[in-house]
């Protein structure tokens, strides 16, 4: 164990070195910059291996992004690469685990060219995550909670009614920042950042909250979300609740399960309540198993990895709608059920429970 946290430790060292070292000579950019790069002789194969992506969501990316990439483009020492050579060394970061010495032999341009080129690329990818991270509208919303109500009908004869979405929180780790390190410190004893997920029964992400340090608890990100707030102040949202775990207290816009079952009709609803939920697990697998560098410790400023996360939370989305598969899905757990919201819940958000078990689960 100590000796695979010194190899960890001394692969974080190298990284930040290369990450913000700048030890190439002018010699060696211009003599890189000369070599020409393109996908098109790649193989369908080695390019989803390097990227993740196929070749036609390869181009609808860079589709998306080259309007941005090219109005950030000045004149120096990286005008050279091109908008698909960025995007190709982008995809590779997150797609490797992050360390971007590892990238670079393959890229065929400078560690520096890389970082650049990523940090391009993930601006990029945030300034359109509205268009890609957003809620249904209230035609799609319709469908959503027709999909999410046939997730407990096919299992348990009998759905969720309602549902706009699925919550929970999962955790993105990143080396002990300068500042207040001690607020990213959690129970499993290392530094990580809470992404707060809402989720879609097809695993689409509807809204990514990436801002709070690992001390924090899953209520206490919601309860500063924008979506609690829009879900307070009305209007924004059809009927409906979002689904999430014990972390999250029991809301008039959040139903969660009941902790001490004392009837059939409550663990049919525990039941149905597993069963809808399920997707937000499965985002976060598929998520993480598709761009490693969410699962890997980061050796960047917080505000950084926040953009990271919401640059793979747009590339996420882009290839549900493209019905990309991962080829190597790994179930990961989003480790907060331990937790459960201890606060104060008021007696007429229990009612509501109580009074949708009573009406729609009861046999």
């Amino acid at each position: 164990m100590a000796g695979a946290r010194r190899v960890l430790a001394a692969l974080l060292v190298v990284d930040e070195l290369v990450n913000h070292g700048d030890s190439d000579s002018d010699e060696e950019e211009q003599r890189l910059a000369r070599i020409p790069f393109t996908i098109q002789e790649m193989s369908e194969r080695n390019l989803f291996q390097k990227t993740r992506l196929d070749r036609r969501v390869f181009n609808y990316v860079l589709e998306v992004i080259t309007p941005s990439l090219k109005r950030n483009t000045r004149r120096g020492r990286y005008e050279h690469l091109t908008p698909t050579h960025k995007l190709y060394v982008a995809l590779q970061f997150y797609a490797s685990g992050g360390f971007q010495w590892l990238v670079g032999g393959s890229s065929r341009i400078s560690q520096s060219a890389i970082s650049n080129a990523s940090s391009k690329v993930t601006s990029a990818l945030v300034a359109v995550s509205q268009q890609f991270n957003r809620f249904p509208n209230a035609r799609e919303f319709t469908e959503v909670k027709q999909a999410f109500y046939q997730l407990g009908l096919t299992q348990h004869r009998v759905g969720f009614p309602n549902i706009l979405g699925v919550i929970d929180c999962t955790h993105c780790r990143v080396q002990a920042p300068g500042n207040a390190p001690e607020q990213y410190f959690n129970r499993h004893l290392y530094h990580y950042i809470y992404v707060q997920l809402i989720a879609g029964p097809d695993l689409k992400i509807y809204n990514v909250f990436a801002e709070f340090p690992g001390s924090n608890h899953d209520s206490y990100i919601w309860r500063n979300s924008a979506v609690r707030n829009a879900f307070e102040e009305g209007g924004t949202f059809p009927e409906g609740w979002l689904v999430a775990d014990s972390g999250y207290p029991q809301e008039l816009w959040i139903m969660t399960a009941v902790a001490n079952v004392t009837s059939p009709a409550e663990h049919l609803y525990n039941s149905v309540h597993i069963s809808t939920r399920n997707p937000i697990e499965r985002t976060n697998g598929v998520l993480k198993s598709r761009w490693r560098v969410l699962d890997r410790p980061l050796a960047y400023e917080p505000g950084k990895v926040c953009q990271i996360i919401a640059a793979c939370c747009v590339l996420h989305n882009i290839c549900i709608q493209y019905n990309l598969d991962v080829d190597d899905f790994e179930d990961r757990p989003l480790l907060n059920d331990l937790q459960p919201c201890h606060g104060v819940i008021p007696g007429n958000y229990m009612d509501i429970r109580r009074d949708l078990i009573a009406r729609h689960f009861t046999r």
